[in-house]
């Protein structure tokens, strides 16, 4: 079994729900291909695009025995908290659901499967907490020099500029 959202601007639906009442004893593949549009839907502006791949892979043992793993590649862009130019941050993440994360994604009147928040969240915190380009060479030249002389006269604006004035006198 294959689950494909390869077109999620032309769904009304941005949700990664697998039909789970239906599943008898074995194991079952899904695979979701992820775009902005679904970070949109959560109202994330810092996600600018996402091109993510979420491989589901279920585990039925027995009737009430499953088991659930979620494996997120790819990557997303956003902006550099330093020069604000687009930032590429690659996201790995590889989960197994605990019994409590199971019962939250599981309908048990349909048995329905949603897995929508459990990705958004985990590829939220997947991104570092500080997002800028790996040096500052790498950054944005032009927003770098004006950052530069933003602090440059804050400086001299401050009191320790104000004493360094007074010492050369």
């Amino acid at each position: 079994m294959s689950a494909h959202f390869e077109q999620m601007e032309r769904k009304k639906n941005t949700r990664l729900v697998i039909e789970g009442k239906a599943f008898s004893k074995g194991t079952y593949d899904f695979t979701f291909q992820l775009n902005d549009t679904f970070f949109t839907a959560f109202e994330n502006a810092d996600i600018l695009q996402a091109d993510l791949t979420t491989d589901v892979h279920i585990n039925k043992a027995l009737e009430d025995t499953v088991s659930i793993s979620v494996t997120i590649t790819g990557s997303v862009e956003l902006l550099c908290d330093r020069c604000l130019d687009r930032l590429n941050i690659p996201v790995s993440f590889t989960g197994d659901l605990d019994s409590e994360e199971r019962k939250e994604c599981t309908d048990l009147l349909s048995g329905r499967i949603d897995l929508t928040q459990y990705v958004y969240d985990n590829v939220c915190l997947a991104l570092p907490i500080q997002r800028v380009h790996p040096s500052q060479e790498s950054c944005n030249r032009e927003m770098m020099a004006l950052w530069k002389k933003k602090t440059e006269d804050k400086a001299i604006d401050s009191a320790f500029g104000q004493l360094k004035d007074l010492m050369k006198n």
